[in-house]
This record gives C-alpha cells, structure tokens and sequence, in this order.
C-alpha cells in the first residue's frame, strides 16, 4: 500500500508541473496572437497575403532544429496554433470540389479556422472573393490557373492521393531546395505528373530552374 501511495503522490507533483507547463503555453499562444493581430493590422494596410505557405514552412523547419523533432510532426500540432491566431486576420474561403478527401485536405492544411466553399466547377466561383483552390493536378484545374493566372503554392497527401492548393497569390520567400512545378511537353525529371500524353509537369528544386528550357514555372511550393 505504501508503494502504491508514493507512486500516487509522484504522479500528483508531475501533473502538477505539467499544469504549470499548460499555463505557460497558454500565455505563450495569448501573446503570438497579440503579434498575429499587428501583423494583420500592417498587412491590412499594405493589401498583403494572410496565407504565407512558405513562411509556416520555414517555421516548422526552424522548431524541428531546435527541438529534434521531426518537421512534419510540428507541423501535425502547430497547423493547429496558428489557425487559430491566423483567423483574427480573417477566415480564409477555400474552393473545393464536393468530396471527403478535399474536406480532410483542406483541413490539414488550414486547421479547423478555414471556410471550404464546395464548387461544381473552377469557373463557377467568384474570383473576386475566394483566392485558393485545393485540387489534384489535372487538365481542369491547369487550364484554369493558366487562363487566370494562379499559381501552385503548397501540396497536401490524404491517404495517398495528392491534392494541391492553388492561388491567385505565388509564393515569394523561396528556398533553393522548393519544388518548382514545371510544365513541358516532356518528362525532364524523375519526379512528374503526366495529364496526357505530350503534357507533363515537372517537379524540380528551385536552384535547377534556370538550366531548363522552353519551360513555364506554374508555381513553387515549400519543400517539406
């Protein structure tokens, strides 16, 4: 019985700590969103992006070095955090097509603090209002971004299927090593997806960019 006591009373003062771990956090999270909130107030003013894919990126790879954990397990839990100081800059419209697998994908990617709009078709939304679509890569959604001018910005797997997030903004803080999409009428790297026969896009490190050619850059993406 004394055993079982003494085991109890450990477990007491470590839940003890991690309470007082739990407050701090929460002090921690309360003074990000006071930031987030001037950092909206500035963007307002300068008519910029909410939505920086490649700067949540550098931030996940920025923790993993110094806690040890992996990238995408922060991301797992952080996407969480910063949905959730992200929606005092507003609550993002996301167009999707009316499927499970783009609600998970949207999800991911955004948090909980994001607003899918089901679409019929990519043209039958209003431009003016909805800047992103997550979508996988077909003729479709390629004619689209062409004819409009978006842009491939960011990539999410939802059981094995990729989906891809679209905007009327490109990312512009880029890295060597992000993926640049580019479209050929033949395969030019190990990594592609092909729409048809004589229409291929490419994925290749942003630093490979300048030695193609006859080439068009349909967007660049965070490596992971």
């Amino acid at each position: 019985m004394k055993w079982v006591i003494k085991i109890t009373n450990n477990i007491n003062e470590l839940r003890k700590k991690i309470d007082t771990i739990d407050k701090k956090i929460i002090e921690l999270i309360a003074n990000r969103m006071e930031v987030v909130h001037q950092v909206g107030v500035t963007k307002s003013k300068e008519n910029s992006r909410i939505y920086v894919p490649e700067r949540e990126s550098a931030i996940y790879k920025k923790l993993s070095s110094h806690s040890g954990i992996s990238s995408q397990d922060i991301a797992g839990f952080y996407t969480e955090i910063i949905s959730f100081c992200r929606k005092l800059e507003g609550i993002l419209d996301v167009a999707i097509k009316k499927d499970s697998y783009s609600l998970i994908g949207v999800k991911k990617l955004f948090g909980e603090h994001v607003n899918p709009i089901f679409i019929e078709t990519f043209e039958s939304f209003d431009k003016n209002c909805i800047k992103y679509i997550l979508s996988p890569f077909n003729n479709e959604i390629l004619d689209f971004i062409q004819k409009n001018n978006w842009f491939v910005i960011n990539k999410v797997i939802v059981d094995n299927e990729s989906f891809y997030l679209f905007s009327s903004f490109e990312n512009t803080l880029l890295d060597n090593e992000d993926i640049a999409f580019i479209l050929n009428t033949q395969k030019i790297s190990d990594d592609f997806i092909k729409l048809n026969e004589d229409t291929f896009i490419n994925l290749l490190p942003y630093n490979k960019v300048k030695s193609c050619y006859n080439f068009k850059i349909l967007g660049v993406i965070p490596k992971n």
